[in-house]
C-alpha cells in the first residue's frame, strides 16, 4: 500500500516498515520488530500504520527524523486489534475504522465503538460516512459516537462499500466488492446502479474490487483481486486492461495511489511501478519545490526538516559533509540542480544532475546553503528554490582561553604520571584477583551446563527405552497373531472358517500397516525438509479417501468438504497429508456406528487474520473429559476395546510444531469432536 504527502514524497508499507521515495533517494524507517506495513495513511503530519497486529504512526521529531510511536499498550481491552481499514480525522478526533467497530483517539487515550456490525467508513464532505453489511445494514453518518441511518436500502448480506469516491459536484460513487458499483446523490444520499461496461465486470462471478483510484473528473482506475487493472471513463466504458501480460509487474492485489502530478504509483507484492498519464497541454497546479532532504555526516545522518530549521553540525563530524537533495513529486532523471554554500563560496555552481554534493574541511561557523533546480524538458515548470543555515562550533583550539587550559593541563599530566605510576600494581593486583575469581565462577557454570546436559541426556534415553519397548510390542503382536491365524486356517476345510480367518489376517495386516506407516510419517516429519507449495485441499482430500475406503465401516461415513471447491492451500503438502489423514482415519475408526444419527465427517477450510482454519468434525463418540489433555502424548490411547497405534495424534501436533501451527479440540462425549488447526499464511 502507498500515500502520498502534500510536498510529494511517496511512502510504501513493506515488509520491514515504511520506505519513502522523494523522486531520488530511498529511506526506510524500520517498525518494532521489523513487522511488516499492510496499511498506512497520512493525516495532517502524521502516517498512520498497520500490519501483523502492530497498530501506530510515524511522525517527523524536531530533528526532521522519522519516529515511530506504537498505539498498542493505549488500548483499553488488551484485545486483539483487527485490520484497520482506513483513518478519518474528524471534529478534533481520529476514528480508525476495524472490521465491526471504530477505534476513537482524542491524542492521549483510545476508546473502542463497537457498532454491532461489519462496516467500513469513509470522508464525505465534512462528515463521516458508514457502511454497515447485513441485512440491518446500509448507509450512515457518525454522530456522537453513534450511527444514524441515511440509507437502508443500500446493502447486501456480505458486503459494504468497498471504496467511496467523488465523481463529480452531484454525484459520488460507490464501488462494492462483489456486487458492482452504485451512484451516490450527496443531495438526497439516495443510491442507484451504476451502469456501465466496469459495473458488468464487477458483478461477475469470482470478480472481486481491491482498489479504485479517481485520476480525473472523466478518469478512474480498479484493480481486482486476480484479474488485474481497469482504466474507465465516467459512462463505465473499459478504455484500457492492464496486466502481468501488458506491462504490470502482477495482476493480482495492485493498490493504485495518484500523485500531485495526476500520475499513478502502482505497489503490490514484487515491487512498484509508475504509470504516467502524458497530456503535453496539461497545466499542473502542484508547485514542487528543491529541498535538501539530509547530509550525510561521517556515520550519522542529519535530517532538515524544512526552511527555518537550523542544522548544527558537531567539530568532529564536520571534516565530510554530503548533501542530499531532490524536488519531491519529480524524478531526478528530469532535473538539473545548482547551489550555492553562502560564506564559504562566491556564486552558484553549474547546473548538473548530480543530487549530492560534498563539503570537506569546513572551519566554525555559520552557513546558508542555498538550492535551485530546473525541469530538462519542461521549462515552464516552476520549482521554488530552497535555503537553509548550517551551525558548525569553532574547534576548541581556535579559543585564547585553550592556551591556558592547555599549560594547566601539562601541569596536571605530570602530576597524574606520578599517581598512575605508584598506583598501576595496585590495579594489575587487583584485576588478577578479579580475573581469577570470573575464571573460578566459569568453570562453576561449565560444570552446572554439563549436569544439566547429563539429566537431559537421560531423559532422552528413557523416552528411547520406552519407544522402542512399545514400538516392538506393536509390531511383534499384529505378527503372532497372523502368524496363529496362519497355523489354525490350514487345520480345517471350511470354506467360511477360512474366510473368516482371512478377514482377521487382514485385521493384524492393517494394524502391522498402519503402526509402519506411522513410523515412517514420524520419520518424515523429524528429518524431510520442508517444501511450501500450492495445493488444493480436494486434491488431499481425494487421496486420504482412497486409503481409507477398504476400512471397515468406510463406506457408511458421509464425508462433507465444507469448503470452496477451488480453495488452495500453500504449505508442506506432505506434512498436511499426515495431520489431515489421522484426524479422518480416527474419525472413522474410533466412530460409534450404534448411534442414530447418521454418521459424517466434516472437513472445513477457510482463511481469516493471516491463517489458514481447518476443522474436522465428527458426530462419533467423543473423546471423554478426562482423557482429552492427554491424547497428544505418545502411546497414549483414549478408547478402550478400539487397537490404536497410540502415535497418530502424537505425529499430528509434532508435525504442526514444525509447520508453525496450532490444533485444539471441542469434545462431548456421545455427541461428537472437532479438531481445529491454525496454520500461517505464507506469501
Amino acid at each position: 500500500m502507498s500515500a502520498i504527502d502534500e510536498d510529494g514524497i511517496v511512502y510504501f508499507g513493506n515488509e520491514n516498515g515504511l520506505l519513502e521515495f522523494d523522486g531520488t533517494h530511498w529511506q526506510l524507517y524500520k517498525t518494532p520488530s521489523f513487522t511488516p506495513i499492510t496499511f498506512l495513511k497520512i493525516v495532517e503530519d502524521k502516517i498512520y500504520t498497520f500490519g501483523k497486529n502492530k497498530f501506530g504512526y510515524f511522525q517527523r521529531d524536531k530533528s526532521g527524523y522519522m519516529s515511530y510511536h506504537s498505539l498498542n499498550e493505549r488500548m483499553p481491552d488488551n484485545k486483539e486489534i483487527p485490520y484497520i481499514s482506513n483513518v478519518v480525522q474528524f471534529e478534533g478526533d481520529t476514528y480508525f475504522s476495524t472490521d465491526s467497530s471504530l477505534i476513537k483517539w482524542d491524542g492521549e487515550v483510545l476508546n473502542r465503538l463497537n457498532m454491532g456490525a461489519n462496516l467500513t467508513m469513509y470522508e464525505f464532505e465534512d462528515k463521516v460516512l458508514l457502511s454497515f453489511a447485513g441485512d440491518n445494514g446500509g448507509l450512515a453518518f457518525l454522530k456522537n459516537d453513534t450511527a444514524s441511518l441515511i440509507n437502508s436500502d443500500f446493502k447486501f448480506s456480505n458486503d459494504y462499500a468497498w471504496e467511496f469516491l467523488r465523481q463529480n459536484d452531484s454525484n459520488w460513487l460507490i464501488f462494492t466488492s462483489e456486487n458492482g458499483i452504485y451512484n451516490f446523490n450527496p443531495d438526497t444520499y439516495e443510491t442507484s446502479e451504476f451502469q456501465g461496461e466496469i459495473n458488468n465486470f464487477y458483478k461477475k462471478d469470482s470478480t472481486f474490487l481491491y482498489s479504485a483510484e479517481r485520476v480525473s473528473d472523466s478518469l478512474f482506475i480498479t484493480s481486482s483481486w486476480d484479474d488485474g487493472l481497469q482504466l474507465f471513463n465516467a459512462n463505465g466504458d473499459i478504455i484500457k486492461r492492464l496486466d502481468d501480460k501488458s506491462g504490470i509487474l502482477w495482476k493480482y492485489n495492485t493498490h493504485s495511489t495518484l500523485d500531485n502530478r495526476g500520475n499513478l504509483w502502482l505497489s503490490t507484492g514484487f515491487g512498484v511501478q509508475y504509470l504516467e498519464f502524458y497530456n503535453p497541454d496539461k497545466k499542473s497546479n502542484f508547485k514542487p519545490e528543491a529541498k535538501v532532504r539530509f547530509i550525510k555526516a561521517g556515520d550519522s545522518s542529519l535530517f532538515v526538516r524544512d526552511s527555518s530549521h537550523i542544522l548544527s553540525v558537531s567539530v568532529d563530524k564536520s571534516n565530510s559533509l554530503d548533501f542530499y537533495f531532490s524536488v519531491p513529486g519529480l524524478f531526478t532523471k528530469d532535473l538539473k540542480f545548482s547551489y550555492y554554500l553562502e560564506d564559504f563560496e562566491e556564486d552558484w555552481s553549474d547546473w548538473t544532475t548530480n543530487s549530492r554534493k560534498e563539503y570537506t574541511n569546513l572551519p566554525g561557523g555559520t552557513y546558508t546553503f542555498h538550492l535551485r533546480a530546473k525541469h530538462v524538458t519542461q521549462e515552464n515548470i516552476d520549482i521554488k528554490p530552497f535555503s537553509f543555515k548550517l551551525k558548525i562550533p569553532k574547534a576548541w583550539y581556535e579559543y585564547p582561553i585553550s592556551y591556558v587550559a592547555v599549560g594547566a593541563l601539562l601541569a596536571l599530566l605530570i602530576f597524574g604520571l606520578v599517581r598512575y605510576r605508584t598506583h598501576r600494581l595496585s590495579i594489575t593486583n587487583k584485576k588478577l584477583e578479579q580475573l581469577v575469581n570470573e575464571r573460578t565462577s566459569e568453570i562453576e557454570s561449565q560444570k552446572e551446563q554439563l549436569r544439566a546436559a547429563n539429566e537431559e541426556l537421560k531423559t532422552i534415553n528413557n523416552e528411547l527405552d520406552n519407544f522402542v519397548y512399545r514400538s516392538s510390542h506393536d509390531l511383534v503382536a499384529p505378527l503372532k497373531s497372523l502368524r496363529g491365524l496362519i497355523t489354525i486356517a490350514g487345520m480345517t476345510d471350511n470354506v467360511d472358517e477360512i474366510r473368516e480367518y482371512f478377514r482377521l489376517m487382514n485385521i493384524s495386516i492393517n494394524k502391522l500397516e498402519e503402526f509402519i506407516r506411522s513410523i515412517m510419517d514420524f520419520s518424515t516429519n523429524t528429518k524431510k525438509p520442508l517444501e511450501m507449495k500450492e495445493i488444493s485441499m480436494d486434491t488431499i482430500l481425494d487421496s486420504i479417501v482412497e486409503d481409507l475406503k477398504f476400512y471397515e465401516n468406510a463406506e457408511k461415513v458421509e464425508l462433507i468438504r465444507a469448503y470452496d471447491s477451488d480453495f488452495i492451500i500453500k504449505t508442506d503438502a506432505k506434512r498436511l497429508n499426515i495431520v489431515l489423514s489421522n484426524l479422518v482415519t480416527n474419525a472413522l475408526k474410533y466412530h460409534d456406528f450404534k448411534q442414530d444419527d447418521a454418521p459424517y465427517i466434516k472437513v472445513t477450510a477457510k482463511k481469516k487474520d493471516n491463517n489458514y482454519i481447518l476443522e474436522v468434525e465428527d458426530n462419533g463418540s467423543g473423546i471423554p473429559k478426562e482423557h482429552q489433555r492427554k491424547i497428544f502424548d505418545m502411546f497414549y490411547r483414549a478408547h478402550e476395546g478400539i487397537e490404536g497405534s497410540g502415535l497418530g495424534l502424537y505425529i499430528v501436533m509434532d508435525t504442526l510444531n514444525v509447520l508453525k501451527g496450532k490444533i485444539d479440540l471441542k469434545s462431548k462425549t456421545r455427541v461428537g469432536t472437532t479438531f481445529r488447526i491454525v496454520l500461517p499464511l505464507i506469501d
